[in-house]
């Protein structure tokens, strides 16, 4: 028998293009700013992406330079390629204790947010719960 994940979060719904009306696993993750504020950004939770992404906003919101991090390029699901800025940003979830990850900061502002395996994986068991349409995490 299993026990209730300690971090859980609805999947949301969206238009899709293809499907209409779609629920999609999203998780609002915080981010700590310069200033030392938390602000809450949501991303898609994407185990096919071995890196987090967010967009080039995201980098003046928190209060850094983008291009003081690692240059890398990331290629997209079409394979397209996609020049960002590594940094490692402390968050948290909701509840937990902050810790640091790694982020691909892009140049562009339309990639889509995404929360991929690296830093997250390591540190909780993530489940796909269609049947109560949610993400779940318990910490490792």
């Amino acid at each position: 028998m299993s026990s209730k994940p300690i971090f859980s979060f609805p999947y949301q719904q969206e238009i899709s293009g293809t499907l209409g009306k779609s629920l999609r696993p999203r998780l609002p993750l915080q981010l700590k700013t310069k200033s030392g504020k938390w602000v809450t950004v949501s991303l898609y939770v994407d185990t096919g992406a071995d890196i987090s992404m967010l967009p080039k906003s995201t980098s003046d919101i928190l209060g850094i330079n983008l291009k003081s991090g690692d240059e890398v390029i990331v290629v997209g699901l079409a394979g397209e390629l996609i020049r960002a800025y590594l940094h490692d940003l402390e968050c948290k979830i909701e509840g937990s204790d902050p810790f640091t990850m790694k982020f691909a900061i892009s140049e562009k502002e339309t990639v889509v947010p995404i929360l991929g395996r690296e830093g997250i994986f390591q540190r909780f068991n993530v489940r796909f719960n269609n049947l109560a349409s949610q993400v779940e995490l318990d910490p490792l």
